[in-house]
């Protein structure tokens, strides 16, 4: 091609990208022989040519099976092209967390994601590059967060509840919500909830698969385990509306005889019957504080800084189920 147009291939670089230093003749030049030969600049290429005038952020997108994250992976990017950043996204969801690094980092400025994997990994796969890591704390060097008060929003609920008549409040944990843990642990959310209940009443808690299925079998286990329960906190709205399936199948009116109640505030909790309660995490309000990080850290060219935190908290959305 430089051939064709006469002119070097340091010129061809300037003239494809829109660069300064090259008129407009000889740029319509080199124009004219990539049409005669039908050259497609590389997408990629050109995106590493123009670095200097365009920022890119990573995500890592830890499940695209589970609504959650990929409504939250919705607003980021929604978020992120109304302030001007391109997005590459990689799923840690077969390979690992340290692997979707491995395929970001050389492409971007800053990486958003959900992280679970040991700090040590996640600090040596980074390579220098900040992260942004959602829905909690990490203590690392050259991490940033924006995390979640979720015990505040579960004091709240079971408040509520209680205010509602509910004397015998139950939860179903997650068996795996530690990715690709095989080992069961209680979630900070039962820890939190077991916390808030008080020693002077019954434990009525149960883990389940984080799945449909696994909140469906997990119900049952708990009826049966536990009658007397009459309100229900559940770890995430997939669950729950697994448990509103088993009240179904078993007879139990709810919120009548027992209120569900989920975490996350999925909009497919709307399109279940009874609709579903729960504490819902505000994912505008993760993703904007989360592109606010960015920016910061864009704004000092990304040099080591101190951490840089933010907290949102959810709110109890009530529909017919609690």
């Amino acid at each position: 091609m430089a051939a064709l147009a006469g002119v070097s291939r340091q010129t061809v670089t300037r003239a494809l990208n829109d660069m300064d230093g090259i008129n407009d003749e000889t740029k319509q030049r080199v124009l004219e022989a990539t049409k005669r030969l039908g050259y497609r600049p590389s997408r990629f290429a050109r995106s590493l040519v123009a670095r200097e005038k365009t920022r890119t952020l990573g995500l890592v997108v830890s499940s695209f099976r589970n609504p959650y994250y990929t409504e939250i992976a919705g607003e980021l990017l929604d978020c992120a092209a109304s302030r001007n950043w391109q997005v590459v996204m990689a799923s840690s969801e077969s390979a690992g967390e340290a692997a979707a690094l491995h395929t970001l980092i050389p492409q971007v400025d800053v990486v958003i994601g959900h992280f679970w994997t040991s700090e040590k990994q996640i600090e040596q796969a980074r390579n220098g590059i900040p992260l942004v890591v959602l829905d909690r704390v990490k203590p690392m060097p050259g991490t940033h967060s924006v995390a979640l008060d979720l015990r505040s929003g579960i004091e709240e609920a079971l408040h509520a509840l209680r205010a509602k008549g509910a004397r015998t409040i139950g939860m179903i944990d997650s068996t795996n919500h530690v990715l690709r843990s095989s080992v069961y642990a209680p979630s900070t959310r039962r820890r939190d909830f077991e916390e808030l209940i008080g020693t002077g009443r019954p434990k009525a808690v149960v883990a389940g698969e984080e799945s449909i299925r696994g909140g469906s079998r997990a119900f049952v286990e708990l009826m049966r385990a536990h009658p007397q329960v009459d309100a229900v906190l559940v770890f995430n709205d997939l669950m729950a509306i697994g448990a509103l399936h088993a009240a179904d199948i078993l007879n139990i009116k709810v919120p009548d005889r027992v209120r569900v109640l989920g975490i996350d505030g999925l909009s497919l909790g709307e399109a279940v019957h009874p609709p579903l309660s729960t504490i819902s995490i505000d994912r505008k309000a993760l993703a904007a504080r989360a592109l606010d990080v960015v920016d910061a850290l864009a704004a000092i060219d990304f040099v080591e800084t101190i951490p840089i935190r933010h907290v949102v908290r959810p709110r109890l959305l009530w529909r017919e189920s609690a």
